[in-house]
Formats: C-alpha cells, structure tokens, sequence
C-alpha cells in the first residue's frame, strides 16, 4: 500500500470511531425520548379514564332530590 492510502484508511477509521459513539448516543437518546413520550401518553389516558371512572360513579349515585 502506498502512504497515501495508509493515511486514507487511518482517516476512516479514525472518523469512524469519532462518529460512532456520536450516532449511539444520539440513537440511545431518541429512544429515551420516544419511551418517555410513550409512558406519558399512557399515563395520561390512565389518568382520563380514572376520572371517567370517577364521574360515572358520581353520576350513577343519583340524586335524592324529590321528582317535582
């Protein structure tokens, strides 16, 4: 090989393992994101369907109002 070509594959290698830990990191971290995104949306919905929950029991209780 030539010293050209030496210093060419030492550059790729050395872009590689500068730019790999990058695109793992930025993957691990949207992948946080979309978890965390994921487990507040179901939180959410849970919490809704509690207060369903809730305002149906209320409004099945009923009333003990005389009819008029």
């Amino acid at each position: 090989m030539t010293p050209h070509q030496v210093f060419t594959v030492a550059v790729i290698g050395g872009a590689t393992a500068l730019l790999t830990p990058l695109v793992l990191a930025g993957l691990a971290a949207a992948l946080y994101l979309a978890v965390a995104r994921v487990v507040d949306i179901r939180e959410a919905r849970r919490e809704r369907r509690r207060d369903l929950t809730t305002c149906n029991a209320i409004d099945a209780l009923g009333t003990n109002q005389p009819d008029r």
